[in-house]
């Protein structure tokens, strides 16, 4: 007798995944990472590309450049991320999209051996699903000539608000015409596309069960809180914000800082680290901060790691971003320096309901179930065509 398994047949062959990513592997943990690490734990060949450029290195970036063309991640100053098997990374050399002779270089001579090179890396696979995050001319082109079952585009920032981008080819309306899912990072930007059908809000995830720490009593010795930023310290930053928290409290920075430190600020900088160290460095503060400038950039994103600092039960003290405002009663938002170390305060001293529902929710983006619905729904769809 035949078992149900044979009386199947062989199991469908699965799809090739490629990434075409807004942040570098090592970096900083975002959705992209999470989709990357995910398809390939369910045995699809997986193909990682860093981010495409959007401006020309400045002199002084020379290192970051040598550790992406090299694979040297201490070089470049990020993290020596793990890079799991059935992950193939790319780096696209390619000319920023900062005008159509540039965007029609890329596409006539550049992509094409970078299609061949991913390509080479899908496992020979006939099918592929391309999830998009940069919503700029040559990212599209390159989507466009993989030929892909399902185009994905991970809308998770909002490119086209950011004036540092100004001179960008952006192609946001051209990427959502074209793709058969949008997955939107919060309720801002799933709500500005006219695609509302093929839109799903995905703001966040998090692996719950790495991060989750048992809600415990806030130890009475333990005076001033605790307060800890991580991310990437850039020009987005509101650094007289980080400067009044550091006056104030104690201070840990996760992340690379890529702007001048200002003189004075008294900070414990642990740096870039692999994402499976987050969950014990946040252990051992008592607050998170997220001090964005407003308006522009911010005025659409929802930050990644919130959930991460919700599945240890953890209070945040934002600036008011739009994305953040159906968070009422589990985030705390705060727009100058003297209300946001006040808010500090009321946060540090909160009791522990709160803090579970918090937990409650971030249970809620749990980034296994949540990414295994995702790639469910991709390849229902693919099968039914």
């Amino acid at each position: 007798m035949s078992s149900p398994s044979a009386a199947r047949g062989p199991e469908p062959e699965r799809p090739a995944v490629v990434v075409l990513s807004q942040t570098e592997w090592g970096l900083a943990w975002v959705f992209a990472h999470d989709v990357a690490l995910h398809f390939a734990r369910q045995g699809h060949p997986v193909v990682f590309l860093d981010p495409f450029p959007k401006r020309f290195p400045r002199p002084r970036e020379w290192r970051r450049i040598v550790g992406r063309l090299f694979a040297r991640s201490a070089v470049a100053g990020f993290a020596a991320q793990p890079r799991p098997a059935g992950i193939r990374f790319v780096t696209p050399l390619t000319l920023p999209d900062r005008c159509r002779l540039f965007t029609w270089i890329n596409r006539r001579l550049l992509l094409p051996g970078l299609r061949r090179r991913v390509l080479a890396a899908c496992a020979e696979r006939r099918q592929r699903i391309v999830f998009a995050c940069q919503p700029f001319a040559t990212p599209l082109a390159l989507a466009a000539m993989l030929s892909p079952s399902r185009l994905v585009y991970a809308r998770r920032d909002g490119y086209e608000d950011d004036p540092r981008l100004a001179g960008l080819r952006m192609a946001v309306g051209e990427l959502e015409a074209h793709a058969d899912l949008i997955v939107a990072s919060g309720r801002v930007l799933a709500g500005k596309s006219p695609y509302g059908a093929k839109v799903i809000d995905i703001p966040g995830l998090v692996d719950f069960a790495a991060f989750f720490r048992p809600v415990a009593p806030r130890p009475a010795w333990r005076r001033p809180p605790v307060c800890c930023y991580f991310g990437h310290v850039n020009e987005r930053v509101d650094m007289a914000i980080l400067q009044r928290v550091a006056r104030q409290y104690p201070l840990r920075v996760i992340g690379r800082v890529s702007i001048r430190w200002p003189a004075g600020i008294q900070a414990e900088q642990v740096g870039v680290v692999a994402n499976e160290q987050v969950a014990g460095l946040l252990a051992g503060c008592d607050v998170v901060v997220i001090p964005y400038r407003l308006g522009g950039f911010f005025a659409n994103i929802f930050p990644y790691k919130i959930f991460q600092a919700f599945a240890q039960g953890l209070p945040v003290v934002a600036t008011p971003m739009p994305a953040l405002a159906h968070l009422h009663g589990l985030v705390y938002l705060a727009a100058d320096p003297e209300e946001f170390v006040a808010q500090i305060a009321c946060a540090a001293g909160e009791g522990a309901a709160v803090k579970l529902r918090r937990q409650e929710l971030a249970r809620r983006y749990d980034r296994e179930p949540q990414l295994e619905a995702l790639r469910r729904r991709l390849l229902d769809a693919g099968e039914g065509e």
